[in-house]
């Protein structure tokens, strides 16, 4: 009887995983979205002391959406992007290109806030059910400690609004 127990519960988690794995990404047309979005980045950066310094990075992340399975959840990207503090003042701007689970892609593109901390985005390019995408969205910078091999580590709060082509 255990065996048996074992084997069904064997068969409904690789059925569950191949689900969540396999399944198309099901999306309302537009609404809002709230995700944490997960980086590791490494750069290259030129300094000249403490209050000039300029930095350009790629990296990797990963979308996660609480409760899952919301908007743009379990989707990845790779980024590319410029960090800069030219006379005490910080500005940073980049791209990543986002894929979800059904091989979809969008592009966010990022612009800091004059005041630091953040800052706001919109998706200028899309393939599949994320062509002609209108978003909007902003993110809260959060860093996290950060391994000896990886420039910065960080999980940004974002949320906005998209509204599917």
């Amino acid at each position: 009887m255990s065996r048996v127990l074992v084997s069904a519960a064997a068969v409904a988690s690789v059925m569950i995983s191949a689900s969540a794995v396999g399944g198309k990404v099901n999306m309302p047309k537009e609404g809002g979205f709230e995700f944490l979005f997960c980086a590791s980045d490494q750069a290259k950066t030129m300094t000249a002391g403490d209050k000039v310094f300029v930095s350009h990075y790629q990296g990797i992340a990963n979308i996660l959406t609480n409760p899952p399975g919301r908007a743009f959840d379990r989707s990845s990207a790779v980024c590319y992007g410029i960090y800069t503090k030219l006379d005490g003042k910080e500005q940073g701007s980049g791209v990543c290109e986002v894929v979800d689970m059904d091989g979809d892609k969008w592009w966010m593109q990022y612009q800091s806030s004059p005041a630091g901390g953040g800052g706001t985005y919109i998706s200028p390019h899309g393939t599949g059910k994320y062509e002609g995408m209108t978003m909007r969205g902003e993110y809260r910078l959060e860093f996290w400690p950060t391994s000896k091999d990886a420039a910065l580590q960080l999980c940004n709060p974002n949320k906005g609004t998209y509204k599917l082509k």
